[in-house]
């Protein structure tokens, strides 16, 4: 099977409390998850000024997630997901190019290099 890696950012209401946005985020990681994707990883990017307003809204909360995911039709299931949706103002999918999908790889594989010392350290302690 051909894997498929794509690069998702949405623009959540900016009204949401902190709380509201965590459920939000769970609920669109939720939906990656039904339409047969993974999420690799979620860059929250905060409230920020939008170019323009979008329904009276002149900042918006930007999320960025990286996802993998093997269906051919995972694209279209999100883009209709984020339509119904009321809380996301704007959304857009790119797929990620193989040099680009590289170097996530390895970012992501450094990470974990970082994380899994950590982790075997605080087992140490106990």
């Amino acid at each position: 099977m051909r894997e498929y890696y794509y690069e998702m950012v949405y623009i959540l209401r900016p009204t949401m409390s902190d709380e509201e946005i965590e459920k939000g985020i769970e609920k669109v990681n939720s939906y990656v998850e039904r339409y047969g994707g993974e999420v690799l990883k979620v860059d929250r990017w905060g409230r920020r000024q939008l170019a323009y307003p979008i329904n009276d809204y002149d900042k918006g909360y930007y999320v960025l997630e990286y996802i993998r995911t093997t269906k051919n039709d995972f694209v279209k299931n999100m883009e209709n997901f984020f339509r119904i949706n009321e809380d996301v103002l704007r959304f857009l999918t790119f797929r990620l190019k193989p040099s680009e999908v590289k170097e996530l790889k390895e970012k992501l594989a450094a990470k974990e290099e970082q994380t899994a010392p950590a982790a075997e350290e605080s087992k140490g302690e106990e």
